[in-house]
């Protein structure tokens, strides 16, 4: 059993390799839209009673690309032997679509699917929002086999766990930051990054940014 076990994770290493491409795959790009804008859709009505600033989603500020970013440069997992990291958002993008085949086929999914993302290979995608999360359900629950996603999160349930609930949490923490005002600079290091205008979400929540203090009376010290 345990040299099967071998032989299926040595044939899950060309893929790995291919998911470390410098660049996040179409599928990646999309599911992980998919998953921002389920969490945090635009809000019309929202934007009708508290005006225009709340009308804004996550993906009007690109926190897909803060979570593609996080998961390839922040929580990447780092191999010592080799001193290389391995970048994680395609492979967890492949995760959750694998998930939501899963969801699709024991008919789990409440709303239909997207056929034309369906046969794109957009599985994640093609689900409907409140489906999505049943997905990350199934996943947080460790409700799907192991053993059928790829390398790293071939048969690591703490992984797969601790990763699914980041993402989720990942898109409040872009959202609600300075991420949506870095513009053209969000994909440099930290040091490098610019605000080029005033973040959406702090608007949204009305907060000034950040002073570097006020004149107060403090009391005697």
């Amino acid at each position: 059993m345990e040299s099967i076990m071998n032989l299926n994770i040595f044939k899950l290493f060309p893929e790995m390799i291919k998911n470390q491409n410098k660049y996040p795959f179409p599928h990646t790009n999309v599911a992980f839209k998919a998953l921002v804008d389920a969490a945090i859709p635009k809000t019309p009505k929202l934007a009708e009673n508290h005006g225009p600033i709340q009308l804004f989603g996550a993906l009007d500020c690109n926190i897909h690309g803060y979570e593609i970013w996080i998961l390839n440069h922040f929580v990447s997992l780092h191999i010592p032997p080799l001193d290389v990291n391995i970048h994680l958002a395609n492979s967890t993008a492949k995760m959750l679509d694998i998930a939501a085949r899963q969801l699709i086929d024991s008919k789990e999914n409440k709303k239909s699917i997207d056929s034309k993302l369906f046969r794109e290979k957009y599985t994640f995608a093609s689900l409907a929002p409140e489906d999505r999360f049943r997905v990350i359900s199934l996943l947080e629950e460790l409700k799907i086999n192991p053993a059928h996603l790829p390398l790293p999160f071939y048969n690591d349930p703490g992984l797969i766990v601790s990763l699914t609930a980041g993402i989720v949490m990942f898109i409040t923490i872009g959202y609600y930051t300075e991420w949506s005002a870095y513009g053209s600079t969000s994909m440099e290091t930290p040091n490098k990054r610019k605000l080029e205008q005033f973040p959406i979400g702090w608007e949204q929540v009305g907060y000034p940014g950040p002073s570097k203090g006020y004149h107060a009376f403090r009391g005697y010290l």
